[in-house]
């Protein structure tokens, strides 16, 4: 964790969040491992999202595997699918949206050292490699290999009626 507070810069807001998140995903992880332990863990889980999604506006859900010295840049309306997994050196800027495609749990993996900028969107079964660095604005929709720039937005208009 206190890699974690080192890579934001010991900035308030970004620490709290991150913090917030290790503490979440922490008693996430121990609750799946004995009901007893969901007696103290599931309130710790509800107190989060409370706090996460009403006072700060952001939801990087607890079950979520993101990796170490993750930095948040301005972190409002980011949505982190409880499937994601990320690996170390992770970055994210405000409007950041990484999760499934439809009801499946098929979501991202993101390798180390990858930088996500403002209002990224990374959907569906895709893997994003290491050090990779995607572009405000991109829709990733496609597998991304390492040491790459992303950027550009992937809609297009098929049909006008």
């Amino acid at each position: 964790m206190l890699e974690d507070l080192r890579a934001n810069s010991w900035s308030l807001r970004p620490c709290c969040m991150v913090m917030a998140y290790r503490i979440a995903h922490f008693c996430s992880v121990w609750r799946k491992k004995s009901v007893i332990n969901n007696l103290w863990a599931a309130p710790v889980i509800l107190l989060y999202r409370f706090i996460t999604e009403c006072l700060f506006g952001y939801e990087i859900q607890a079950g979520a595997t993101i990796g170490r010295r993750f930095t948040i840049h301005h972190g409002y309306a980011v949505v982190i699918n409880k499937f994601v997994v990320a690996g170390d050196d992770f970055t994210i800027r405000h409007g950041v949206t990484i999760g499934n495609r439809s009801k499946s749990n098929d979501c991202p993996v993101i390798g180390n050292g990858v930088e996500l900028g403002a209002n990224v969107v990374i959907i569906g079964d895709i893997t994003v490699g290491n050090n990779v660095v995607v572009g405000a604005g991109s829709v990733v929709l496609d597998n991304v290999p390492d040491n790459a720039l992303v950027v550009g937005q992937k809609a297009q208009v098929k049909v006008i009626k």
